[in-house]
């Protein structure tokens, strides 16, 4: 087992040794967009999200149960009068050569973040989260499905369903533009 120190250690010769080996890359172009996203506020159903939080937390932690459910319930008392509003944020796009680089203000379900990668036009796109903004976790449908902390309705995480695919649609979107000629 390593401690600390020692690991600062390992990853300082790592990083060293990078910087070493790295070729430099001619950029031919940058490039960038930056647009507005709208969405909406989930609705919800106060004793279904209610029990979401009793269920799990009565089974994994029992001892905080009363905390952690009067804690969401709080949440979505806050959020009740927003349901179905719709908010802004933004989608930014960065071209540097051949790299791309999508900005998502949020807290990015990887399915969602390897859609982009598999539909975008550049071989080597990355997603930076919780760029130029935050609106929580914006899990993809199938992790509504499934369900957990990251989709229960609360400040946390408040998108209406469906959100994330629409990042992905828009980003894709944007990186065809920037790989128009």
């Amino acid at each position: 087992m390593h401690s600390t120190a020692n690991a600062v250690e390992v990853v300082q010769k790592a990083v060293r040794e990078g910087i070493e080996q790295a070729v430099p890359q001619p950029v031919h172009r940058l490039a960038a967009l930056k647009r507005p996203f709208r969405f909406k506020v989930r609705t919800f159903d106060e004793q279904l999200e209610d029990k979401k939080v009793v269920d799990y937390v009565s089974k994994r932690a029992p001892g905080l149960t009363d905390t952690c459910a009067n804690l969401f319930r709080q949440m979505r008392l806050e959020l009740k009068p927003e349901q179905g509003k719709e908010r802004e944020t933004w989608l930014q796009v960065l071209l540097i050569g051949d790299v791309a680089i999508v900005g998502v203000p949020a807290e990015f379900f990887t399915g969602l973040g390897l859609e982009i990668k598999k539909q975008s036009p550049f071989k080597r796109t990355f997603i930076a989260e919780l760029a130029n903004d935050w609106i929580g976790y914006l899990p993809d449908r199938e992790g509504h499905q499934l369900g957990g902390y990251q989709t229960w309705m609360g400040l946390h995480s408040y998108a209406e369903v469906g959100t994330g695919e629409r990042v992905v649609e828009e980003s894709i979107s944007m990186l065809k533009e920037l790989a128009q000629p």
